[in-house]
Protein backbone atom coordinates (compact mmCIF):
# COMPACT_ATOMS: atom_id res chain seq x y z
CA UNK A 1 0.00 0.00 0.00
CA UNK A 2 1.47 3.54 -1.01
CA UNK A 3 1.85 6.01 1.82
CA UNK A 4 -1.09 8.24 0.86
CA UNK A 5 -3.17 5.23 1.20
CA UNK A 6 -2.32 4.40 4.39
CA UNK A 7 -2.26 7.63 5.98
CA UNK A 8 -6.01 8.16 4.32
CA UNK A 9 -7.15 4.81 5.40
CA UNK A 10 -5.69 6.09 9.11
CA UNK A 11 -7.66 9.05 8.87
CA UNK A 12 -10.55 7.78 7.97
CA UNK A 13 -10.64 5.04 10.19
CA UNK A 14 -9.20 6.67 13.32
CA UNK A 15 -9.98 10.16 13.04
CA UNK A 16 -12.57 11.38 11.15
CA UNK A 17 -15.89 11.53 13.78
CA UNK A 18 -18.11 12.37 10.78
CA UNK A 19 -19.00 9.00 9.47
CA UNK A 20 -20.75 10.18 6.48
CA UNK A 21 -17.00 10.85 5.54
CA UNK A 22 -15.78 7.57 3.70
CA UNK A 23 -13.33 9.41 1.01
CA UNK A 24 -10.78 11.60 1.08
CA UNK A 25 -8.64 13.08 -1.81
CA UNK A 26 -4.77 13.66 -1.33
CA UNK A 27 -6.11 17.59 -1.85
CA UNK A 28 -8.72 17.66 0.96
CA UNK A 29 -8.10 20.30 3.62
CA UNK A 30 -8.10 17.99 6.60
CA UNK A 31 -7.38 21.04 9.18
CA UNK A 32 -10.37 23.70 7.93
CA UNK A 33 -12.83 20.94 7.47
CA UNK A 34 -12.46 19.80 10.89
CA UNK A 35 -11.34 16.40 9.96
CA UNK A 36 -8.22 16.37 11.67
CA UNK A 37 -7.67 18.66 14.94
CA UNK A 38 -4.71 19.15 17.56
CA UNK A 39 -5.44 15.82 19.15
CA UNK A 40 -5.92 14.02 15.58
CA UNK A 41 -2.34 15.55 14.62
CA UNK A 42 -0.87 13.62 17.73
CA UNK A 43 -2.56 10.53 17.28
CA UNK A 44 -1.78 10.48 13.51
CA UNK A 45 2.14 11.22 14.50
CA UNK A 46 2.42 7.95 16.83
CA UNK A 47 0.69 5.93 13.95
CA UNK A 48 3.45 7.34 11.55
CA UNK A 49 6.35 7.11 13.94
CA UNK A 50 5.14 3.43 14.92
CA UNK A 51 3.87 2.38 11.70
CA UNK A 52 6.26 3.75 9.07
CA UNK A 53 9.24 4.37 11.59
CA UNK A 54 10.24 7.68 11.53
CA UNK A 55 10.70 10.66 13.89
CA UNK A 56 8.68 13.81 12.98
CA UNK A 57 10.48 16.61 15.04
CA UNK A 58 8.43 19.31 17.17
CA UNK A 59 9.62 22.04 14.44
CA UNK A 60 7.64 19.65 11.78
CA UNK A 61 4.31 20.19 13.31
CA UNK A 62 2.59 23.00 11.78
CA UNK A 63 -0.59 23.41 10.02
CA UNK A 64 0.63 23.21 6.92
CA UNK A 65 2.47 20.17 6.95
CA UNK A 66 -0.80 18.54 8.20
CA UNK A 67 -3.29 20.80 5.61
CA UNK A 68 -3.57 17.41 3.22
CA UNK A 69 -2.82 13.72 3.08
CA UNK A 70 -0.82 15.21 0.08
CA UNK A 71 1.40 17.93 3.02
CA UNK A 72 1.76 14.62 5.40
CA UNK A 73 2.82 12.31 2.46
CA UNK A 74 5.66 14.89 1.31
CA UNK A 75 6.56 15.24 5.19
CA UNK A 76 7.35 11.50 5.59
CA UNK A 77 9.11 11.66 2.19
CA UNK A 78 11.49 14.11 3.12
CA UNK A 79 12.18 12.19 6.54
CA UNK A 80 12.84 8.99 4.96
CA UNK A 81 16.28 7.94 4.12
CA UNK A 82 17.14 8.02 0.39
CA UNK A 83 17.50 3.87 0.32
CA UNK A 84 13.94 3.72 1.70
CA UNK A 85 12.37 6.42 -0.80
CA UNK A 86 14.14 4.24 -3.67
CA UNK A 87 12.24 0.75 -2.46
CA UNK A 88 8.92 2.41 -2.29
Amino acid sequence: MMTADVIREFILSELVQDKSITTLSEKDSLIESGIIDSLGIQKLLIFIEDQISIQIMDEDIIPENFETIEAIVRLIESKMPLSSEMRQ
